[in-house]
């Protein structure tokens, strides 16, 4: 990986641990539809893919399909209010990433985050923990028209900064970002320790998975083999 000029990462499950404040804002979200609250392990498994699908899923686990769809936007907007007053209280930094973050600038490796979370907040979540100004360009998931695994988010990134899939690795945890990224031809590596619905991301044909951060920094320390 002597090559990497670019890394996209994902947001939440990667390099931030936000379920607790995720938690927070969809219970509030379902106590005004008298539904009781969902553990931290079950909105775990469920978030990943922007919060217009997590909230129709959170509704549907106690909803049918047609009580789910005509409450949609009211929860969705109840759930966007209820995390902007709680965001960032309960999110910390996964160990290891502040480490790789500088040892990617001290390399000039150019880095940005593709998330599916809001761009308003991803911007102000990664203000309050002092992640902002590591990153050239953050992407959300209402940035382009798409969220992952389709490619648009990750293409548009790439574009922003003059990158190809040869000088690029995507970093994720879960097959949105796989999906996403092996769509481009752009290396990916998944950490283990995010949020996967409940998938083993290691049986993902050709995974390249990661238990710390530091695995990462060690495969990009690696010195071009000899010919």
């Amino acid at each position: 990986m002597n090559n990497i000029k670019h890394i996209f990462f994902d947001l939440d499950g990667t390099l931030i641990d936000s379920v607790s404040d995720i938690t927070v804002a969809l219970n509030k979200m379902r106590n005004f539809f008298k539904l009781a609250p969902l553990s931290r392990h079950t909105i775990a498994n469920i978030i990943g893919k922007g919060f217009p699908t997590t909230t129709r899923k959170v509704l549907g686990l106690d909803l049918p399909q047609k009580q789910v769809e005509a409450n949609a936007q009211q929860a969705l907007l109840l759930t966007l209010k209820a995390y902007e007053e709680s965001m960032g209280e309960h999110t910390r930094i996964y160990d290891g990433v502040v480490e790789l973050l500088n040892f990617c600038q001290s390399k000039a490796i150019t880095m940005a985050v593709v998330t599916n979370k809001e761009y308003q907040h991803a911007v102000k979540t990664l203000d309050k923990l002092k992640l902002l100004d590591y990153f050239d360009i953050i992407v959300g998931g209402d940035t382009t028209e798409y969220y992952k695994p389709h490619t648009a988010p990750l293409l548009y990134a790439m574009q922003k900064l003059g990158a190809t899939s040869n000088d690029s690795l995507m970093v994720g945890d879960s097959e949105n970002d796989y999906l996403c990224a092996h769509a481009l031809n752009v290396p990916c590596v998944l950490i283990t320790h995010g949020y996967s619905h409940g998938k083993d991301i290691s049986l993902l044909p050709n995974a390249i998975t990661i238990d710390q951060f530091n695995q990462l920094g060690d495969m990009l320390k690696q010195e071009p083999e000899s010919t």
